[in-house]
């Protein structure tokens, strides 16, 4: 089971979202309500450049 949670902690996917948020923690001297918006600013820009890029892939290249 070590051996298991080892392997899992160490993928990519796992570690680098942590120290993004480790990051962010830090730059706003751990302020939760400051982190929240940031993380759900950074998930709105994201769904919205997501939102544009499947736009002009259905109408710009038809």
């Amino acid at each position: 089971m070590r051996d298991f949670i080892e392997r899992q902690l160490y993928q990519p996917a796992v570690v680098l979202p942590m120290v993004s948020l480790m990051q962010m923690m830090v730059s706003t001297d751990f302020s939760l309500s400051q982190v929240g918006f940031m993380v759900a600013t950074q998930g709105a820009r994201a769904a919205l450049q997501r939102s544009r890029e499947l736009f002009c892939a259905e109408h710009c290249h038809a």
